[in-house]
């Protein structure tokens, strides 16, 4: 693989929620922080921010080609163009302080979507599968659900709790941990999975991306010029570039200054193609 390059250096204070979006033929990211949506043309380079109106977090498309959108209020649709957020559902209206985070459409059309407590502050997050009837639990006790993605052949489902730093497994409708993350690694983030199966994990606190063979062992690893990774998705017409996307939220202004990279969106050319993302039917 080749060295990651800066394709964006649009200094997010966390940049997050990647997705591939086909139709379009654009990347699409979020700053959490920053409440932006931010876009990526890798024909022609060129890059897009539009404000929002909320803190956002994670992406998802729908069968209409509709962009989900995670926020602080719950479940909405997004316009790319105006920023205009339409909710649609909260599934936790009675929890102060927590909010939605990652999400991901299953091959069956459901839309997995996980919470946490905002500011890490304690296990009140669960996650959620969404279809035609509404939401259903299938985890609770989570502190910050991250980093959602499919198997190849559409059967496993890995989802990481960052702050225990817990890589889980859902097989044949049953869930175990597949790896804890410890000093050795540090601490996972988002992840995304390539054609062969290895998973690509974000490690956001070491300034790179590990992969790992589906049973959780490491296999490779993409160092990052800045030392917050927050994620990665493959995109682009081949689906063979890894995106990156880096934060700034825990650095000082001289650090910042020093590193004025950080909070970019990165890309590398992989050698083994990523999945189209499936599409959500609510």
């Amino acid at each position: 693989m080749d060295s990651p390059r800066c394709v964006d250096a649009a200094k997010a204070g966390c940049g997050e929620g990647l997705l591939w979006d086909p139709g379009r033929g654009r990347l699409w990211w979020v700053d959490i922080s920053g409440e932006a949506l931010h876009g990526h043309d890798p024909v022609t380079g060129a890059a897009s921010r539009t404000a929002l109106p909320c803190l956002i977090s994670a992406l998802a498309l729908d069968r209409d080609g509709q962009l989900l959108i995670a926020t602080a209020r719950g479940l909405g649709i997004v316009t790319p163009e105006t920023g205009e957020i339409k909710v649609l559902h909260d599934p936790e209206p009675e929890i102060a302080g927590n909010r939605l985070n990652d999400m991901i459409a299953a091959p069956d059309g459901a839309l997995w979507v996980g919470t946490m407590s905002e500011g890490a502050k304690g296990p009140t997050g669960a996650l959620y599968r969404y279809d035609r009837e509404g939401p259903q639990v299938m985890m609770r006790g989570t502190t910050i659900s991250n980093g959602l993605a499919w198997s190849p052949d559409g059967s496993r489902l890995y989802f990481i709790d960052s702050v225990p730093g817990v890589l889980h497994l859902r097989e044949h409708g049953t869930w175990r941990a597949l790896r804890h993350f410890d000093e050795s690694t540090g601490k996972p983030d988002g992840l995304t999975v390539d054609a062969e199966g290895t998973l690509w994990v974000a490690i956001c606190d070491r300034g790179r991306v590990l992969g790992m063979s589906p049973e959780g062992e490491v296999v490779a690893q993409i160092d990052l010029p800045c030392e917050i990774v927050t994620n990665c998705c493959f995109g682009g017409a081949d689906l063979k570039t890894l995106y990156i996307t880096t934060g700034t939220f825990s650095m000082t202004e001289a650090e910042k200054a020093a590193n004025p990279l950080a909070g970019g969106l990165f890309a590398v050319e992989m050698e083994v193609p990523g999945l189209p993302p499936y599409a959500a039917e609510l």
